[in-house]
């Protein structure tokens, strides 16, 4: 069960920190390309969804994660 848990919180650290290593990526490849994100009204529109999905995602894994047998 340790094992289990110990996978499925490397896997989320993992997917959590997709996100930000993509836009990370695109601020070296092509900065113009992300800052419309942060400079349009629909792309702060797009930041906040994201980080309410992000968050409500994050939530559902703790919840997946904290299981007991």
């Amino acid at each position: 069960a340790q094992a289990m848990a110990s996978e499925a919180k490397a896997s989320a650290m993992i997917i959590g920190s997709l996100p930000f290593a993509v836009a990370g990526i695109l601020s070296v490849v092509n900065p113009a390309y992300l800052m419309l994100l942060f400079t349009e009204k629909t792309g702060n529109y797009l930041l906040g969804f994201g980080a309410f999905w992000m968050t409500l995602g994050s939530l559902v894994m703790r919840k997946m994660i904290n299981f007991k047998m």
